[in-house]
């Protein structure tokens, strides 16, 4: 129960009651001021009960209490006169779900325009959390989609999966696995190619040949190798000449 900087009482909430069929009614509150960060701000409450109406009162959290307090069994009692509508409501702890009504205590007042007349009900309330819960739980519904929900499959699984040390009984890649070492199927036999096929493992790489000197003597060698005869001539006083030839080795 919340009150202003006057003193007075502020109410922490408001609540919605219709009634649905025969004895059953339903309603809703919403609280502002729910007494607690954890406490619930939304409830939704059944009833099962004499003469149920409509109704539309603000709600005053009793001293020292929260929406949360609310939750459960409990019990409700209304008298209207259409203006004004007033409603107790109280909490019954339960004990393995057994509702213990000799330990019930007031958890809320309520105060504004009603159907008229009286009417007591048991009530049960819970959030609506608790309601798509319960659906999911038995198969009446889906869970709301999260942030891993959003991902694709594949980075859902590999974010989710367990790993293991130790040699991989599959390959990672699935082409070196045994069923496609051969993908072609031996559809290459009997292709003719130009080239020859060279062992990269076995393959000798030839020496290279030993660079030739350049300049005045590299044309000298060049020379000996396309003359590998030589003539040497002398002239004499009386103008003879004298050719002596050798046949130089292969260079």
């Amino acid at each position: 129960m919340s009150v202003n900087k006057n003193g007075n009482l502020r109410p922490d909430g408001f609540s919605v009651s219709v009634p649905l069929w025969g004895p059953f009614g339903m309603g809703g509150a919403y609280y502002w001021n729910p007494g607690s960060p954890t406490a619930p701000p939304v409830t939704v409450t059944g009833s099962l009960g004499a003469n149920p109406g409509f109704g539309l009162h603000s709600v005053f959290l009793r001293r020292g209490m929260t929406s949360q307090d609310t939750l459960g069994y409990g019990a409700t009692a209304n008298v209207s006169t259409i203006v004004p509508s007033v409603t107790v409501n109280a909490s019954n702890p339960d004990k393995h779900s057994i509702p213990q009504p000799w330990n019930a205590r007031v958890s809320s007042i309520e105060a504004g325009i009603g159907s008229p007349g009286t009417s007591a009900a048991g009530t049960y309330t819970v959030t609506p959390q608790q309601i798509a819960d319960f659906l999911i739980k038995y198969g009446w519904g889906t869970p709301a989609m999260g942030p891993q929900d959003e991902l694709s499959p594949i980075v859902r699984t590999l974010q989710s999966g367990v790993g293991t040390v130790g040699q991989s009984s599959r390959p990672p890649v699935r082409f070196l696995s045994s069923r496609y070492q051969d993908p072609l199927g031996g559809g290459m036999t009997g292709w003719r190619s130009s080239v020859d096929g060279i062992d990269p493992q076995n393959s000798v790489k030839q020496p290279a040949s030993p660079q030739e000197p350049g300049g005045l003597l590299g044309l000298l060698l060049e020379h000996l190798r396309n003359n590998p005869t030589i003539e040497i001539r002398l002239a004499s006083q009386n103008r003879r000449e004298f050719r002596l030839s050798r046949h130089l080795p292969q260079i």
